[in-house]
């Protein structure tokens, strides 16, 4: 099974960043757009794992999630990495408790590590993944509506640290909730 580990958003949330793709989509760059209720924010992405994992996995979700309490945060802004200048991946930024969501990723990190997964070499970065650049095609039209865009900031609460499971369709990925661990402390 292809997992990852991440915080979903509320319904409310995935309907304001799917007004944004729509907009954006308008400019007929070559995006492959996120689906806004697939839109989530990401702690580890595992790959490949066995079923027989599962158990361990979410034993481990549940651990880190007892530490914590829900996350208060804010999307504001819209953006892209590795810049603006260069983009292949659009991303919606979030600000708030980010150096709690950073924590949390760090926990989520260790805890893989200890089962056997990869640590992750690049450092967390808060943020929401909305499209990947396929090509150059209209991408200046692209990044000037992605600078021109009055995002108007929203209030988002994440309570819950999710084991996900995806699977690659053509008409996009398909999300599953293997388990979830509300954040509790």
């Amino acid at each position: 099974m292809r997992l990852f580990i991440a915080m979903p958003l509320p319904a409310n949330i995935e309907e304001s960043l799917g007004k944004a793709i729509f907009i954006l989509k308008q400019k007929g760059a070559k995006v492959k757009w996120v689906a806004p209720k697939n839109i989530h924010l990401t702690l580890k992405f595992l790959g490949e794992v066995d079923e027989a994992r599962v158990a361990d996995i979410s034993r481990a979700i549940e651990k880190v999630a007892g530490n914590y309490g829900k996350i208060e945060s804010t999307i504001d802004r819209l953006g892209a990495f590795p810049t603006m200048n260069r983009p292949r991946v659009i991303w919606s930024g979030l600000s708030g408790q980010i150096e709690t969501m950073a924590r949390i990723s760090s926990e989520v990190e260790n805890e893989m590590a200890a089962l056997g997964f990869k640590k992750e070499d690049r450092p967390f970065k808060s943020h929401l993944t909305l499209g990947r650049v396929k090509d150059s095609f209209k991408l200046g039209d692209l990044v000037e509506a992605i600078k021109a865009y009055q995002f108007i900031p929203e209030p988002v609460t994440f309570d819950r640290i999710v084991l996900f499971k995806s699977t690659l369709t053509p008409r996009g990925p398909i999300y599953d909730r293997l388990y979830e661990a509300k954040l509790k402390a």
